[in-house]
């Protein structure tokens, strides 16, 4: 599975979602719901998941923060990054499975 069509599948599975990003092994952008966000959303997500990191023992694979207008979650599997931005009803549990439902169709494909 391409980055563009993994981005594109988990836009499918979930309607509660209003961006998302894919990064590589190197923190890359590899795919963006839309382009334009792709500059802006990489360094936000880099550093949350830097500051998860200093906090926790071993690097958490996943991570979520809610605030009153959404939340953010990003996941962590075999060099990719993926997070989204969504809807604040939406069900974390349900989000991260499809997250790493998507990251595993991305198993063998270099990060």
């Amino acid at each position: 599975m391409t980055p563009e069509r993994a981005l594109s599948q988990l836009g499918e599975l979930s309607a509660e979602i209003r961006a998302s990003i894919l990064l590589d092994s190197s923190g890359a952008v590899a795919a963006c719901s839309d382009d334009s966000l792709g500059a802006r959303l990489r360094k936000p997500v880099l550093e949350l998941l830097e500051r998860a990191d200093e906090a926790a023992e071993e690097p958490p694979s996943q991570v979520e923060v809610s605030m009153a207008g959404g939340a953010v979650f990003a996941a962590r599997e075999e060099g990719w990054t993926l997070a989204v931005v969504a809807s604040r009803r939406t069900l974390s549990s349900l989000m991260f499975y499809d997250m790493r439902s998507v990251l595993r169709g991305l198993e063998g494909s270099a990060a």
